[in-house]
C-alpha cells in the first residue's frame, strides 16, 4: 500500500459532514425545560401541600369517632381534653410526619376538634384545620374548615374540606 493513500486530504475532509447538536439548539432546548419547570413547580408544590395536609385528615378521622363515641355514651357531653376523649395528649402527635398537634377543643364551642400541621418550607407550616360538630337534626353532623386563627389557606384544604 501506499502512503498516500493512507492518509486523508483537506478534500476528503470537506466531503464528512459533521453531526451533533450546535450550542444555539442546546440553548433553546435548555431554554424550553426551564419554561416548563417554571409553569408546573408551583403546581407541583401547591399539589404536594395538600396531599400532605390530606394525611392530617386520618388523624382527624379517628379523633372524630372517639369524640362521637364520647358524646353518645356520657349524655350528649363533649369532652374536654384528649384524655376524655380517649386520645393520646395533644402534644404527643409530634412524632408523626405532618401533624405537630391535634387537640379537642377545652374551651366553647366544645366538640371542636384542630389539628397544627407540620409542614416546613411550605405555607401551611403551622396552620390549622378544624372539624366542627353539629347536633342541630339529632345527629352529629361534621364540617371540616380552616381553623378561625391561623387556619390552613383555602386551596391546601383537602377536597371534602371545600364546602
Amino acid at each position: 500500500m501506499n502512503e498516500k493513500s493512507a492518509t486523508v486530504g483537506p478534500r476528503c475532509l470537506a466531503r464528512i459532514r459533521q453531526s451533533g447538536f450546535t450550542i444555539i439548539e442546546l440553548m433553546i432546548v435548555v431554554t424550553i425545560v426551564s419554561i416548563l419547570a417554571v409553569i408546573a413547580m408551583p403546581a407541583y408544590v401547591e399539589y404536594a401541600t395538600r396531599s400532605k395536609v390530606s394525611e392530617a385528615m386520618g388523624f382527624m378521622g379517628e379523633a372524630k369517632t372517639s369524640v362521637s363515641e364520647y358524646f353518645y355514651t356520657n349524655n350528649e357531653a363533649w369532652p374536654i381534653s384528649n384524655y376524655e376523649a380517649g386520645l393520646p395528649g395533644a402534644d404527643d402527635y409530634d412524632v408523626f410526619d405532618f401533624v405537630k398537634k391535634l387537640e379537642v377543643a377545652s374551651v366553647a364551642p366544645l366538640g371542636v376538634i384542630t389539628v397544627t400541621l407540620d409542614l416546613p418550607n411550605t405555607p401551611a407550616d403551622n396552620k390549622k384545620l378544624s372539624l366542627v360538630p353539629s347536633t342541630a337534626t339529632g345527629q352529629i353532623v361534621w364540617t371540616c374548615k380552616p381553623a378561625d386563627t391561623d387556619g390552613v389557606e383555602f386551596k391546601y384544604s383537602p377536597a371534602n374540606c371545600r364546602n
